[in-house]
């Protein structure tokens, strides 16, 4: 079969979709992905996978836009008659999947987070709501990342219940991220190192985890925290690089830059830290759990499920600074030992229920691939 992934940015599929194309192809099916080029085009397309680029913006609703990737996705899909279609991101779920609908093509969403526009709750939310009913009466299944997201659909009636799936997030490689022999960090040095990783957004709770640092920093001077992640001034919610740039200056955070490859980073830290405001299911909290590490996180769809209170970590208040200071505090105080075995019980959860195993054979079962 001929099946098509698509999204937003290849970056997007390169990182939280590879595994589930190399599955399908090592299937003997045919694997094309659409996307806006990046960076990371030309490495999927390295690994076998063919590239049929798309023009999508991602700042908002731009009618003149928006139609024309409506229409070049059509015009896509009734050319190669796809045999499966897996979207990704808002754009492709709800025009790729109108698209598909046209083009009487079969098609499967994805929702891994709700993202700004159900942050904010705006005027352009509740348009984004109607577009996303119309996506789900097309599509043959939507995947929900976390049953937050999958309830709130239901019950707006965005989605009929018999087309709903829940899977857990993209899922992890525990073969790949898992810890080696080594000592807690913090037993081998006189600091405390935080490691904040994920794109750097004003909706992943930047703004709070700033002020907490400052805070706690007046107590413990050793505390040391570093931003792994990509600068995305693409985004609505993008924090710029000079901003970053003065965060470092001042001696708060020490950013770390992009990279493929989070291993070395997680080895060197002590917890990870995501305040963030929703999503689906974080993927920095799922690797960093699997290479048995402590994490804080805030109570909020797709956070909850995977941090279980004073058990692999701590669960916080969204934009509240205070809690948020106070569980880097705690987290700090805690003996080596009691990180440990927190980390411990972290990566049992994560291969229990967060495999990466299982989401590839719940994708590949639905379409029968």
């Amino acid at each position: 079969m001929k099946i098509f992934f698509v999204s937003n940015l290849s970056w997007s599929l390169y990182n939280f979709r590879r595994g589930l194309m190399m599955e399908v192809k090592k299937r003997g099916h045919e694997v094309v992905f659409c996307a806006v080029h990046d960076d990371y085009t030309s490495r999927l397309e390295q690994m076998g996978f063919r590239y049929i680029p798309i023009s999508l913006d991602r700042k908002g609703i731009n009618v003149f836009k928006d139609l024309l990737l409506f229409f070049s996705l059509i015009r896509i899909y009734i050319k190669e008659r796809p045999d499966w279609i897996y979207h990704n991101s808002i754009k492709p779920n709800i025009y790729g999947s109108m698209a598909a609908f046209f083009s009487r093509c079969r098609c499967i969403n994805t929702i891994s987070g709700l993202g700004y526009l159900f942050i904010r709750k705006t005027f352009l939310s509740e348009i984004v709501k109607m577009f996303y009913k119309v996506a789900g009466f097309c599509a043959k299944k939507t995947f929900f990342q976390n049953k937050d997201d999958l309830n709130l659909f239901v019950s707006q009636r965005l989605i009929n219940s018999k087309k709903c799936q829940l899977v857990a997030g993209s899922g992890v490689d525990v073969d790949f991220f898992r810890r080696n022999n080594r000592q807690d960090p913090a037993l081998a040095k006189e600091s405390f190192a935080f490691l904040y990783l994920g794109r750097i957004l004003w909706d992943k709770g930047i703004g709070e985890l700033i002020a907490a640092i400052r805070a706690l920093r007046e107590k413990y001077p050793f505390v040391k925290v570093g931003f792994l992640g990509m600068i995305d001034e693409g985004n609505p919610a993008g924090i710029s690089r000079i901003q970053v740039q003065e965060w470092q200056k001042e001696g708060i955070v020490e950013y770390l830059g992009n990279t493929d490859d989070v291993r070395p980073y997680l080895e060197n830290c002590d917890c990870v830290v995501l305040p963030s405001y929703r999503e689906g299911t974080p993927r920095s909290l799922l690797e960093a759990a699997a290479m048995e590490l402590p994490v804080i996180a805030t109570d909020v769809p797709g956070c909850r499920d995977v941090v279980e209170e004073e058990s692999t970590g701590f669960l916080v208040q969204a934009r509240d600074v205070d809690d948020l200071s106070k569980a880097m505090e705690e987290m700090v105080r805690m003996s080596p030992t009691q990180r440990i075995e927190m980390g411990k019980r972290g990566r049992s959860k994560i291969i229990k229920e967060y495999n990466e195993k299982l989401v590839i054979d719940a994708y590949c079962s639905r379409a029968s691939l």
